[in-house]
């Protein structure tokens, strides 16, 4: 019989790989149920390192020269809101008090906060305090939120800064 080659073809992945919200909130859904509230932290992670990611791409791309930390963390917000998760509107920056507010609207996790009757933004959470941990340089975490899961009329997440 004829012996088979074995090759090995460099595989190039695209700058901009899209996933369908439900095949990334499979993935979600996979590391949840494999390794329970450690998979919710493992999602807080990654969201947490894309923020930081993403801010800096932002920023590098823009004048921030007299920029106040508002008017960033708005215009980093904003780009953010383009890409689909969420339109996220900043509804108290207080990084003197320690305080962040950020509302959800359409929110692409919606129907799964619902359909599961609990807060599914986990990765939401981590983005946001990602960004703003990569504008202050000051840890925030997750503090509450308003959610559709909990019969609240939108979602919203609150961060606070580590003391």
């Amino acid at each position: 019989m004829g012996e088979k080659k074995m090759t090995s073809e460099r595989t190039v992945i695209p700058e901009n790989l899209v996933l369908t919200s439900g095949s990334f909130l499979n993935l979600l859904n996979t590391l949840v149920n494999t390794f329970g509230s450690a998979g919710e932290s493992m999602i807080y992670q990654m969201g947490h390192e894309n923020g930081m990611v993403f801010c800096r791409e932002v920023v590098s791309k823009i004048n921030n020269e007299g920029e106040s930390l508002e008017n960033l963390f708005e215009m980093v917000i904003n780009s953010a809101s383009q890409i689909g998760w969420a339109n996220m509107v900043v509804e108290e920056f207080n990084p003197q008090n320690g305080k962040i507010k950020v509302v959800l609207q359409d929110n692409s996790f919606k129907q799964f906060c619902l359909r599961l009757n609990m807060p599914q933004c986990f990765f939401l959470r981590g983005y946001i305090s990602g960004i703003i941990k990569e504008l202050t340089n000051v840890d925030y975490q997750f503090s509450r939120s308003e959610c559709y899961a909990h019969g609240d009329e939108h979602c919203s997440i609150r961060l606070v800064a580590e003391d």
